[in-house]
């Protein structure tokens, strides 16, 4: 086993690690790391022909097979990190660009991150979530267990939840019982009795719109 060495104390010359020299041994050690496992899972080529990608003879070589496109975007939910940073992150990481069946040259590096977006684009007008959900359903259900079981998560909160001041429960108690109202004439045929409903429905708003207004300035 190869000892640990800092590069401070290191007395000699060494050159960096020659990728066509060891792509087997870094390859095979690619396969057994986390990201090699779920490389391995996924369904690569099917998932090209559900997106309708394909390699163009035309143009601008892409640097990006249609199956490193959609390893691209997968690395990018992977990591949960930007557009720039992600090819930072590829530039540098050998197994990562194993995933994204590309090898980049350590002396030419990829710099437009825009090309993130572009294949995000690319991928958006050919995206049909219930096919590659059949696909991928197809290629994993030899590895799953309990198919007869739904798990959800047990954890429930409102997105939204208001505040209950005083103004809005007078608001809302005034809104019920002007529908009330509407509903009791329409039921006896009578007319509806004259109210500044309104013009209070309006004064409302207003006042519910400054009070928005007021919110944001303080998150700022």
């Amino acid at each position: 086993m190869a000892k640990i060495v800092r590069l401070s104390e290191f007395q000699y010359k060494f050159s960096i690690f020659t990728i066509n020299e060891n792509f087997d041994s870094f390859y095979a050690q690619f396969l057994k790391t986390d990201l090699g496992k779920i490389y391995l899972s996924m369904p690569f080529s099917e998932l090209s022909q559900a997106f309708k990608l394909k390699d163009s003879n035309k143009g601008t070589h892409c640097y990006f097979s249609p199956k490193g496109k959609i390893a691209l975007m997968m690395l990018k939910n992977y990591y949960g990190c930007s557009d720039k940073k992600l090819i930072e992150l590829l530039n540098g990481n050998i197994f990562m660009q194993f995933f994204c069946d590309i090898l980049i040259p350590i002396d030419k590096p990829l710099t437009n991150f825009k090309i993130v977006s572009q294949i995000r684009m690319e991928l958006s007008k050919g995206l049909n979530i219930r096919k590659s959900q059949e696909i991928l359903a197809k290629n994993w259900i030899p590895f799953m267990s309990d198919l007869d079981k739904i798990f959800t998560d047990a954890t429930c909160y409102e997105s939204e939840v208001r505040f209950p001041t005083n103004q809005k429960l007078l608001w809302e108690c005034v809104q019920w019982n002007y529908k009330q109202m509407e509903a009791l004439c329409g039921m006896l045929k009578i007319k509806l009795p004259r109210t500044k409903y309104l013009d209070w429905c309006r004064r409302y708003n207003e006042y519910s719109k400054k009070e928005k207004s007021n919110q944001n300035t303080v998150q700022k």
